[in-house]
């Protein structure tokens, strides 16, 4: 490699480590990870599917690291740190909602029906993303077909288990899990409906508006988590096999941004 060709690789890094502000940036990860990759095919000499492979290895081992940082916090560190629009809300623990990766079109035709979402119009896999009144993630399960509704994810990831007595889970109408919550004690929280053609009362629309105002968060969130590029782009079906990973990764990444809720303030 050339003196022009190094210093047009540290450059970039000169730029960043001289930044009067070093905070997290996804679009200085997804630049690193490209200039890492041309780094490597070029300093060591070896094919791109060398590198390929011994990226995708290490996989396994930033998730395994980078999963501490996804915290299910206990009741009391909740209710410690939970903003102020919440109040009206006690006992919330946590706000869920399920969201899909576009993924390539399988060529087995079972799996082309088990990962067809009738919601995307698209053959994609989903999970369970659950996160705090301040907006981090605190639990993600493991990626499932994208026809699987969201209650049977919910119920077979495990999730309920860290449900306690008394605590109260937010979610949208699609949630249809007030059994299960109340056989663990527990109250799921979600827009009241109108019943047939009978409209909603004044307080109805009330507790409407307020469950929306907050439950809009969880959609905050997961639009940060999809920023990444490797996750709002198909998913082929090499990648696939490492999209549980990859997952959690971005999951755990996401947490160390600032809080999209505060005490005081909204902030995106």
């Amino acid at each position: 490699m050339t003196t022009r060709e190094g210093a047009r690789i540290l450059f970039p890094f000169y730029v960043i480590m001289s930044s009067p502000r070093p905070v997290l940036n996804i679009n200085w990860i997804e630049f690193l990870k490209s200039l890492l990759f041309v780094f490597f095919v070029c300093r060591f000499e070896i094919s791109e599917t060398c590198v390929t492979e011994t990226l995708n290895s290490l996989l396994p081992v930033l998730s395994k690291i980078l999963r501490p940082l996804i915290v299910f916090y206990t009741k009391e560190e909740v209710s410690r740190t939970i903003p102020k629009e919440y109040m009206n809300f006690k006992n919330l623990r946590c706000i869920i909602d399920c969201t899909e990766f576009q993924i390539q079109k399988p060529k087995d035709l079972k799996n082309q029906a088990a990962t067809w979402s009738e919601y995307k119009h698209n053959n994609t896999v989903k999970c369970l993303v659950a996160i705090t009144p301040q907006g981090s993630i605190c639990y993600i399960s493991e990626l499932y077909a994208g026809s699987s509704t969201d209650k049977f994810i919910t119920k077979d990831s495990r999730f309920l288990d860290y449900i306690n007595p008394n605590d109260k889970v937010m979610a949208d109408r699609g949630f249809p899990l007030s059994v299960e919550l109340l056989a663990r004690h527990a109250e799921l929280v979600i827009p009241p409906a109108a019943k047939g053609t009978t409209q909603m009362t004044s307080k109805q629309v009330t507790d409407a508006k307020k469950v929306a105002n907050v439950r809009i968060h969880v959609e905050r969130e997961i639009r940060r988590l999809k920023v990444f590029r490797i996750l709002s782009s198909t998913l082929d079906n090499k990648t696939l096999r490492h999209a549980n990973d990859i997952l959690f990764i971005c999951a755990a990444l996401t947490n160390l941004q600032p809080p999209i809720v505060s005490n005081w303030t909204v902030d995106d």
